[in-house]
């Protein structure tokens, strides 16, 4: 049963009876409580141990223990994350210069081997034209040119006489990613001295931290469930002279939605923590945090899966029966372009709740794959256009929000391996059943989620023999040695043409001159691939 923190927020109406008090003692303290953070933060920037920030705060702000404690805590997790997310910054950024550094190599030593021949062909035609004699009288034997070209300088790139020639091109790229290369060396060292910064958020908000090991879960904030619970709150000590040791907050508008889980937290005595603050409107509300223990219902692979091929622009899905065979398959489409975060995130929600909808009708997991955009978004080869499409996918966002309505609905999410799924889902599943690319890759998925890793290659291809595992191999070691034939054609509708193991072409696109693939079984030492098929 897997265990999830999970909040849960409730409004407080400001005017009811019983609250009018704890909020005046909230309005006080709320200032005081930001001027904590901030000396925590120094100290914990500083180094210093908890022990002796602890006592720090305690004499400046005479407050107790418990409240000095629930700040530095509070405090430490926001310096803690914004740490990791300097780091993960700095990663990004060192791998994108190594990247451009590499390209800049490349270019420069491409460059320089172009201006060597270039030379060379001077020399080469001087050589030729002015003839040296030896010392009998002979004429000087002129070398051969072995050096060869690596730009055609002479012919335009879009054949037009006022288009860049190819090392002309060459020339602005390299001129272009040394500014990218500087660009990025400047934004790093700036990010540096920078250093951390953390966002404390909203400093008129008050925090108290729990701990399993305090009565109620909380010692400072307690909660009493009843008809209308009730938050008996220990008031800090420079506040005592007004409003007494301990007041109460009555939670007359407690969300309903999460108060059993609220309630079962504070029955195993599970750390609950509070935080009040104000919402855009003025309002006070408190925001409880508690571990919640969720059942999974949806969990049973060995029925079948329902397999998602996620992608920029739809979302390709295929559920399966018992013995990984499709029953039904789709495709959601995605538009993200141009779309600010709240549209990029109902519309998100909008695909999840059609796809989870129906993992709960047929009590199917659900199986994704198990991707990681961080290390491609590092690299810089790829082009303007691609960069744009990464920048803008939200798959981490899609994978949150889909986990976090599975957790709620009780639906299992198994992330499998996505090596190969698309060329496998083109090259053996797509025209067997007529289904789109992405919802045949969605099936590759759904049969990985069930376990079944091993798929073989289609009898029919001419070269199928060429790159058939060897003993003890990995399950993908064919479809590796394959991955490079099917990339050949250029495009997936393009590989239906390819010809077979009986010579034709197949059921999709003719492709009567791309005998290629029948002349790979020649050079594999098979001078007959097919009796039909004559040498």
């Amino acid at each position: 049963m897997p265990q999830v923190y999970q909040t849960y927020v409730t409004q407080i109406d400001n005017n009811l009876t019983g609250e009018i008090q704890t909020l005046e003692m909230l309005e006080k303290f709320s200032p005081v409580a930001a001027e904590m953070s901030l000396v925590a933060l120094d100290g914990l920037q500083s180094d210093i141990k908890k022990e002796k920030l602890n006592s720090l705060i305690q004499n400046s702000f005479k407050v107790n223990k418990r409240h000095a404690n629930s700040v530095i805590n509070f405090v430490s997790g926001e310096l803690e994350s914004a740490s990791l997310c300097q780091k993960r910054h700095l990663d990004t950024l060192d791998a994108k210069l190594k990247s451009v550094k590499a390209e800049i190599e490349r270019l420069t030593k491409r460059l320089k081997n172009h201006r060597e021949y270039v030379r060379a062909v001077e020399i080469y035609n001087k050589a030729i034209k002015y003839p040296q004699k030896t010392k009998a009288g002979k004429l000087k034997k002129v070398s051969v040119l072995k050096k060869t070209p690596e730009f055609d300088d002479a012919c335009p790139i879009n054949g037009q006489p006022h288009g860049k020639t190819y090392l002309q091109l060459a020339k602005q790229q390299l001129h272009q990613k040394k500014r990218s290369f500087r660009m990025y060396l400047d934004r790093r060292a700036a990010f540096v001295q920078r250093g951390v910064k953390v966002n404390l958020g909203n400093l008129g908000k008050v925090t108290f931290v729990g701990s399993t090991n305090e009565t109620n879960s909380n010692q400072i904030c307690q909660l009493i469930p009843d008809v209308i619970p009730l938050l008996k709150i220990r008031v800090p000590y420079f506040l005592e002279e007004t409003f007494g040791e301990q007041v109460q907050l009555p939670l007359y508008k407690i969300n309903n939605h999460g108060y059993d889980k609220i309630v079962t937290a504070w029955a195993l005595n599970n750390a609950l923590t509070y935080v009040f603050s104000k919402n855009n409107k003025g309002k006070w509300v408190v925001a409880i945090t508690c571990l919640v223990n969720f059942s999974i219902t949806s969990d049973d692979k060995y029925a079948g899966c329902i397999g998602l091929d996620i992608n920029p622009g739809s979302i390709g899905w295929c559920a399966t029966n018992r013995h990984g065979n499709p029953v039904a398959w789709g495709k959601v489409n995605l538009d993200l372009h141009s779309c600010s975060t709240d549209q990029t995130e109902a519309r998100l929600a909008d695909a999840i709740t059609e796809l989870t909808n129906r993992a709960l009708a047929t009590l199917k997991p659900i199986v994704i794959e198990k991707l990681d955009f961080s290390e491609k978004k590092k690299q810089y080869k790829r082009g303007r256009k691609y960069n744009r499409m990464l920048s803008g996918f939200a798959y981490a966002k899609f994978k949150e929000l889909l986990k976090a309505r599975c957790l709620k609905l009780g639906i299992k999410i198994i992330e499998v391996s996505p090596k190969y799924s698309s060329q496998i889902g083109v090259v053996k599943y797509m025209r067997r059943y007529g289904m789109g690319s992405d919802s045949a890759a969605g099936l590759v998925l759904a049969r990985r989620g069930m376990n079944i890793y091993y798929e073989r290659m289609p009898a029919r291809y001419a070269f199928q023999t060429s790159i058939q595992p060897e003993a003890r191999q990995h399950v993908f070691a064919h479809w590796q040695r394959f991955n490079k034939h099917y990339l050949k054609p250029g495009s997936r509708n393009a590989w239906f043409g390819t010809p077979t193991l009986t010579g034709s072409a197949g059921d999709g696109l003719a492709n009567t001159g791309n005998l290629g693939f029948l002349k790979l079984r020649h050079k594999h030492g098979s001078p007959n691939p097919h009796p039909s098929v004559k040498a």
